[in-house]
């Protein structure tokens, strides 16, 4: 499949189109030390429905680094500019970790090109003290030549623990997808989720409808915060993977695809 590239501050910003033009858009956010590649087993399931777009977030996957810090609020304008490029009016969003920080960046600053927002495994919340000092630990390994350690150790973690064995190859394959990420685009998505502010008024309007998808056995977001995130607006719907950890889309694929499309399927004229 040819990949595609637009042009934003500078850098090539890799891209690809997935299904008919004619159907509602769906644009995925992938997390941190993932690229559009991460999707490359879910995107199928979501074909005869949805008109996909997927992008490299810049820092990430075939994509450029145009700074030091890499705030989600230029990361949504990155992808606002690609959409406004293809004549797309309206996006249903739809995150992964960090990528779920960038579709409430983009709910916020392009709201009226928004017609759902879907936070897959991820929060509104900005960075606890705590969570900093770990990003910053961070930055310190890969400026060390040791972004290895971090690869080693976060993405294990993302899956469920008891899927480990059930998942090896696909643990790998992440791992190879982290692995090709560029130091520089490392630190600078991890310098600007450090400095990413709370959206968690965002989902007091109901305007746009909200969807949580939860991972029962997720070893980043304990499942009583993703729980308690319905808790901020009544047009908050929580669906819940019970045998996935912070991978539920290659955890419970066919599941977790029919959660994201029964709950796109009634937002299609928002």
């Amino acid at each position: 499949m040819r990949m595609q590239y637009f042009q934003y501050k500078g850098i090539d910003i890799r891209f690809n189109l997935y299904g008919s033009h004619e159907n509602p858009a769906l644009l995925l956010f992938h997390g941190y030390l993932e690229s559009l590649e991460i999707w490359e087993d879910f995107i199928p399931l979501l074909l005869d429905d949805y008109y996909v777009i997927a992008m490299d977030l810049p820092g990430h996957g075939k994509s450029g680094v145009f700074s030091s810090v890499h705030r989600m609020d230029d990361l949504a304008e990155s992808a606002y500019f690609l959409i406004s490029s293809l004549g797309i009016k309206k996006v249903h969003l739809a995150g992964h970790s960090m990528g779920g920080y960038v579709a409430l960046a983009f709910r916020e600053d392009f709201y009226y090109s928004s017609m759902s927002c879907v936070l897959f495994h991820s929060t509104c919340y900005s960075d606890t003290p705590e969570k900093k000092e770990n990003r910053k630990r961070e930055i310190e390994l890969v400026k060390n030549g040791k972004k290895d350690i971090i690869i080693n150790t976060n993405i294990p973690r993302a899956f469920a623990d008891d899927n480990l064995e059930k998942f090896r190859s696909k643990v790998e394959r992440a791992k190879k997808i982290a692995g090709d990420s560029d130091n520089q685009g490392i630190i600078a998505l991890l310098n600007g989720m450090k400095e990413r502010p709370d959206r968690s008024i965002l989902l007091k309007d109901d305007n746009i409808p909200v969807l949580v998808i939860a991972g029962k056995k997720d070893n980043y977001i304990p499942f009583e915060v993703a729980e308690g995130l319905i808790e901020h607006g009544t047009n908050i719907e929580l669906a819940v993977l019970e045998n996935s950890g912070h991978m539920g889309f290659i955890e419970e694929r066919e599941k977790a695809a029919m959660i994201l499309k029964a709950f796109l399927n009634k937002h299609n004229n928002q």
